[in-house]
């Protein structure tokens, strides 16, 4: 009895699979057709590249990531949610939006994006390391999609655009932590290093090797802050923690830009993880600010 529940088992089971497959190559041949007409539908994985398309064309986004960044933005109420918190994204619904693209992240979104491409979806893995980054997938998508809005990548980051290249700014030393268990401060080959770099913020830990799991970051020792006594210091607030993870650091109140009043804090979105262009914006907008 048992071999035979265990037989229908796997019977049901090819099955499902075989009418899945189905659907997705019956799906794929009115991608051409969506395609050729520029009908594009696409399904984006992070919030960033949701953000971008609907700038784009609001009519090609169909799927978008579950982020706080999209509440109470009327733009994206009609989009399908396909994943949830640290969830990875739901195949099936994926499939069901029959998408002419999925835009996932490298390194995050890897084994999702290639379980699409297995039964013929098509894909990009996109990493943003740099603002070379999104103004090149910025421009790539305006190109895919032959989007008819004229709407700028520095129309919609402004601050991000300001005396970037002025020649005569003087350039401040910057000690940004990221966290504060592990201490994390981001070298010259992340997001947030990048960013602080455009704006002749000089990062004293550019040149630090990422030898922990988080990559583009290293880690210090409050021995090491202490001696290296940063003039300004950026903390970082994480979703769930404000800057007292910061101020309970037995080091906190002998650093001299505590001292002096020169303790900047940003959010998580927008320097640590570029989150959306509205945030992006805003780090830019406060980056201004330091001197």
């Amino acid at each position: 009895m048992k071999n035979k529940l265990f037989l229908f088992s796997i019977i049901l089971l090819i099955t499902k699979q075989f009418v899945l497959i189905n659907n997705v190559n019956s799906s794929q041949s009115k991608n051409i057709k969506a395609d050729t007409n520029s009908n594009k539908r696409i399904v984006a994985l992070t919030s960033l590249s949701a953000d971008v398309i609907n700038t784009l064309s609001n009519e090609s986004l169909v799927g978008i990531p579950g982020s706080s960044l999209f509440k109470g933005k009327d733009d994206f109420d009609d989009k399908k949610i396909i994943s949830s918190g640290r969830m990875p994204p739901n195949l099936e619904k994926i499939i069901k939006l029959n998408p002419t693209i999925v835009i996932g992240a490298e390194g995050f979104h890897d084994k999702t994006l290639k379980n699409l491409n297995s039964i013929g979806l098509k894909t990009k893995s996109l990493k943003i390391r740099n603002f070379n980054d999104l103004e090149k997938f910025y421009k790539d998508m305006n190109v895919y999609l032959k989007s008819k809005s004229n709407i700028k990548l520095k129309d919609k980051i402004p601050n991000c655009y300001i005396n970037i290249f002025a020649k005569n700014k003087k350039t401040s030393k910057v000690l940004l932590l990221a966290s504060s268990k592990p201490i994390l401060s981001p070298n010259s080959k992340s997001w947030s290093g990048n960013m602080l770099k455009r704006f002749s913020l000089e990062n004293i830990t550019s040149n630090l090797d990422s030898k922990s799991v988080f990559q583009g970051y290293a880690t210090l020792s409050q021995e090491w802050i202490l001696k290296s006594d940063p003039t300004n210091l950026i903390v970082i607030k994480t979703p769930g923690n404000n800057i007292s993870q910061y101020e309970n650091l037995n080091i906190w109140n002998n650093l001299n830009a505590v001292r002096n009043s020169r303790v900047f804090d940003f959010d998580y979105y927008g320097l640590i993880n570029p989150g959306s262009l509205s945030s992006i914006d805003k780090a830019c907008k406060k980056l201004i600010t330091i001197q």
